[in-house]
């Protein structure tokens, strides 16, 4: 994929295609004429990166026809309300972090600095803790990357929950549009949910290194205008002796940067304050403790913080490269790909005195594919009105032609008969008698099921009214499709 933008495009495309379901907004002609500008036919056997750049363009090219169209209510196309978001929480956090740490008095009012009590011990000891948990956390795939964590609280701030979109009138752009937009909005924040918790984490890891390090700053500023003198006491340590293995672990590698090593034992034991005998121990300057300790924090929280915070904006980066878009509806992009490189069917449906509606045509179209288990390219053709069987008129020589019927109609040889035999009349080149261009009838049982389903002769009346339909059809050759909007089509088992 060329881009975060491309993705996004096919997306928002994708779901104005699936609500303008009347293509009030995108019209047929518009979708076959940017399908060619992109590339199609395409040639078989395309390579991922191929399909893409092919989505990529048509999608493009379909936003910008519906973007002038309706300029005012396609704003949402180029906009991303959760990037804003975020920017302002990482400034907030980031400007709160240098103040509060610059502002922070790690050196204590008392202008005594105890080195075991030192507060920057405890950012160390705390970033550790925090180290083992990301190598965890960094080890788990996208979908499992941030499920259950405390961050999904921050996510749902950064990524507000979209409201479930009601359905669009056929006839309302705007609420098309609308409908859309919420439906877009849904799926991006879905997608998008591992890619922004990741883009959290590399923003914390920030935030942390801001405000150890604006702690530090604060610590030498302070210190330029106050003597700081350093002791220590403790608990279970009761002589230099036995503090200063201590001390060469936490704060040696420090001291040998400096080309400095941790006092003796009886250095220490100097400046160690006792409750019997404080008023005796002035301790030493604390100049060289400062040091060691604000090289220690970088050591071991500055250059990590940072490179945590990088690896998780790599990680982010790389996730919102690889969006699994095609998990949104894997049916609309093989569709529209079978389409695009003429492995669909074309199929052109002809209803006869009835008004399609979007339940009727997605029914209808869900029984053709499911029956042909093959994508189909669907031509509407306008509704028969009643009594007019004759003066039909069906595009294209070659395509074929799938006539719709009401199921609850009574099958009339003076009617529908003679609408079949008008269709198939209009057959490719009858002079070398290829087979009828009609192949299946679509029979909708929706209004019938409905009614019958308060009869306790349902299920009989259901057969014969079938039967009363295969005698209709019996040596023409066409094969009768019941389905219902109702529930999912199945194929009739092969009968021996």
């Amino acid at each position: 994929m060329k881009s975060l933008d491309d993705m996004r495009t096919i997306l928002v495309v994708q779901a104005v295609e699936q609500s303008d379901t009347g293509e009030l907004i995108l019209r047929d002609e518009d979708k076959r004429e940017v399908g060619i500008t992109a590339g199609a036919p395409l040639p078989k056997n395309l390579s991922k990166r191929e399909e893409e750049a092919f989505l990529a363009e048509r999608a493009e090219l379909l936003r910008i026809r519906a973007s002038t169209r309706h300029p005012n209510e396609t704003r949402w196309f180029r906009r991303d309300p959760n990037h804003q978001r975020l920017t302002w929480l990482a400034i907030g956090l980031c400007f709160i972090a240098a103040v509060v740490g610059f502002l922070t008095n790690e050196l204590g009012p008392e202008k005594r600095i105890n080195i075991l009590s030192f507060p920057l011990l405890g950012i160390v000891v705390w970033s550790f803790i925090v180290y083992v948990r990301e190598i965890i956390l960094f080890s788990r795939n996208r979908d499992e990357l941030f499920r259950d964590s405390w961050l999904q609280g921050l996510i749902r701030f950064v990524q507000p929950k979209i409201k479930t979109p009601e359905p669009a009138k056929e006839s309302d752009a705007s609420g098309i549009l609308s409908h859309a937009a919420m439906l877009f909005a849904d799926r991006w924040r879905h997608l998008t949910t591992p890619a922004t918790g990741a883009r959290l984490k590399s923003l914390l890891h920030l935030v942390a290194f801001l405000l150890a390090a604006s702690a530090i700053a604060g610590m030498y500023a302070k210190g330029l205008a106050n003597e700081y003198r350093a002791i220590w006491e403790s608990t279970f340590f009761t002589d230099g002796a036995a503090l200063r293995p201590f001390l060469n672990a936490v704060l040696g590698p420090a001291a040998g940067m400096t080309g400095d090593s941790i006092p003796s034992a009886a250095e220490l034991d100097a400046i160690h304050w006792k409750a019997d005998g404080a008023e005796n121990v002035v301790g030493e300057n604390a100049k060289r403790w400062i040091h060691w300790y604000a090289i220690t924090v970088g050591i071991f929280v500055l250059i990590p913080r940072l490179v945590l915070s990088f690896l998780w904006r790599w990680r982010g980066s790389r996730m919102l490269r690889k969006l699994p878009y095609w998990e949104v509806s894997p049916g609309y992009f093989e569709n529209l790909l079978s389409i695009s490189s003429g492995a669909a069917l074309e199929t052109c449906v002809v209803p006869y005195s009835i008004d399609m509606d979007e339940n009727a045509r997605r029914a209808a179209r869900s029984c053709l594919e499911t029956h042909l288990e093959r994508p189909v390219e669907i031509t509407w053709a306008p509704a028969i009105p009643f009594g007019e069987e004759d003066q039909t008129d069906v595009p294209g020589d070659g395509i074929s032609v799938v006539p719709l019927f009401h199921f609850a109609s009574t099958p009339e040889r003076e009617t529908h008969l003679a609408l079949l035999q008008t269709l198939s009349g209009q057959g490719p080149d009858p002079v070398e008698k290829k087979s009828n261009r009609v192949e299946f009838l679509l029979l909708d049982t929706t209004a019938f099921d409905r009614k019958a389903d308060s009869f306790a002769d349902a299920e009989k009346r259901r057969e014969g009214r079938e039967a009363a339909w295969e005698r209709l059809l019996e040596g023409s050759g066409i094969e009768p499709l019941f389905f219902s909007q109702d529930r999912p089509y199945r194929k009739p088992e092969p009968t021996d």
